[in-house]
């Protein structure tokens, strides 16, 4: 009873941090080893409420730091690992836990990690000498466990960029990552397992093929839905499975052929509208400026998109020694923040930089993911776009141009005596080429003037990047004594804003700074720098 109650004082003076009453415990005599009924000391109870100090102290008066107890058999370092404390997980180990130990289920502290989508605690285990295809009591390694009991991407993608093997198998039933994400209905790892090269002919020990199992998985449960549904109607059923086949397909065959350029085709397409624009009727008879204008309008719209398309927007990228080394000097510092540290590159976050899960990397100084090129915009590729959307809206210009004039000679619209209709109906029968022309110029124009004049806003005035200016509106939202968009450390001026963006010289009359934002890092590693804190954080 005795011991029971002095166990009680323990675990309540852990949870509230009460160091002073500790020691006066352990001065009365209570021995810091001993554990209570259920097999706890209080060590675990330090360690699961996080502080640091009691730690120390039943260090120093000879804790076991790894022993085990509580109904799961874990040390104290697998209760800090459950409860994402990576602050005590890193004083832990400082002192000589041993994380490849395991728990009464099998996990060893890597799994166990992952299984809590703990991402920065898994980095610093990984960083300090855990192999990530370390095997836990049932043979499964990390990867298995991600993709059979996570669903999401976030921990296979992050044990994937980690080079965790795909094709690994367990030693019980013989099942790959693959197999495992197939038994669990798990979508999102199986397109990332395919993705990344798992194999589907290895076999586990039922003999059953992955890609049977993806097929039945996929197909059969659509196809059950549909048929299972409340309705009488045999031809809503039908049309049903036929979108379902059609999306099905389509998308396996979007995933199968896409690439960096893939929307390379829908620019041919345009350009080939403007080609059946300069070949209008000649009646019109532009003149030679005319042409010579059209011609460094069209040229500028091709070579600024191809330089759009084919710079490298600024991905960030490290060796496998420089991440290890990062996240152990952030992760000690108490900086393994996601606004510094990216789990899913396993690297540093240069300042501006956001990782963009449609390129999975970190882009420099990054606007947005633009569906034009299929790719980034960012720090080195942004001007070339700004300058695409200006030489799109000139070419819309002059596609409206000549529309106008062939229409204004052939067959002028009298809106007075015929209405629109009429002038509809006018210019369907004039030409029906030039008007689809004028419709496909105008929707175009109508999204890349907004555009442009949205990222010419945010550049010139600002000194923002479109993520940044949604990011500041988001935290304007949330804050209650609201400030300006303008008061941010790259708020330069507008004329300092336009001539370090796009790097004008002006024979010499302008100096641009010139910076490298894969290179450029916050000067302190603390979270309460500047950059990450206060109203005029981007």
């Amino acid at each position: 009873c005795v011991l029971t109650t002095f166990f009680l004082s323990f675990v309540l003076n852990c949870r509230f941090g009460a160091l002073e009453r500790c020691k006066e415990l352990i001065e009365a005599g209570y021995d810091v080893r001993q554990p209570d009924k259920e097999n706890v000391t209080p060590l675990h109870w330090a360690a699961i409420n996080n502080r640091a100090d009691i730690v120390k102290y039943y260090i120093s008066k000879g804790a076991v730091i790894d022993q085990l107890g509580g109904d799961l058999n874990s040390t104290p370092l697998h209760w800090a690992i459950r409860q994402g404390h990576l602050s005590m997980v890193i004083q832990l180990m400082r002192y000589g836990a041993d994380p490849s130990l395991a728990d009464g289920e099998g996990y060893r502290g890597l799994h166990l990690a992952v299984l809590f989508q703990h991402m920065p605690i898994a980095a610093y285990l990984m960083a300090k000498g855990q192999e990530v295809d370390s095997p836990d009591i049932n043979g499964q390694t990390p990867l298995m466990l991600a993709a059979q009991k996570i669903i999401g991407p976030e921990p296979t993608n992050f044990l994937i960029k980690c080079n965790a093997s795909v094709n690994a198998v367990d030693k019980v039933n013989r099942n790959s990552p693959l197999h495992c994400a197939v038994l669990a209905g798990n979508v999102d790892s199986v397109h990332i397992l395919l993705e990344a090269g798992a194999s589907v002919d290895l076999e586990n020990a039922n003999v059953s093929v992955c890609l049977l199992c993806v097929f039945s998985l996929v197909v059969v449960g659509a196809i059950g839905s549909v048929l299972d549904m409340k309705t009488e109607s045999w031809l809503l059923k039908g049309v049903l499975l036929a979108c379902i086949i059609a999306v099905i397909n389509l998308t396996s065959r979007c995933r199968l052929s896409s690439n960096k350029h893939a929307d390379i085709s829908y620019i041919k397409l345009y350009v080939l509208g403007v080609c059946g624009d300069l070949n209008m009727p000649r009646s019109h008879d532009p003149s030679a400026t005319v042409q010579m204008l059209f011609t460094i309008n069209i040229t500028a719209l091709l070579y600024y998109y191809l330089r759009s398309c084919r710079t490298d927007p600024g991905i960030v990228k490290a060796t496998e020694e420089e991440k290890k080394k990062n996240i152990v000097v952030l992760a000690e510092a108490g900086c393994l923040d996601p606004r510094i540290f990216c789990t899913s590159c396993m690297m540093r976050k240069p300042m501006r930089a956001n990782h963009c899960f449609s390129c999975n990397a970190c882009v420099a100084k990054q606007d947005h993911h633009s569906i034009w090129i299929n790719g980034c915009i960012g720090a080195r590729n942004h001007p070339y776009f700004v300058l695409f959307l200006v030489a799109l809206n000139f070419l819309c210009i002059w596609m409206f141009y000549g529309s106008i004039t062939y229409w204004s000679k052939h067959c002028p619209p009298h809106y007075t005596e015929e209405g629109v209709w009429g002038v509809v109906t006018t210019l369907t029968g004039c030409s029906p080429w030039v008007l689809y022309i004028f419709c496909f110029a105008f929707l175009n124009a109508s999204w890349a003037s907004i555009l442009l004049l949205v990222q010419l806003y945010q550049i010139t005035f600002l000194g923002l990047t479109t993520a940044e200016r949604a990011n500041l509106m988001h935290r304007q939202r949330k804050l209650p004594q609201a400030f300006s968009l303008r008061q941010n450390p790259f708020n330069l001026g507008v004329v300092r804003n336009l001539v370090n963006f796009f790097q004008w010289r002006c024979c010499g009359l302008c100096k641009p700074v010139v910076l490298d934002w894969t290179q450029q890092y916050p000067m302190g590693l603390s979270r309460d720098h500047p950059m990450f804190s206060g109203p005029d954080a981007v």
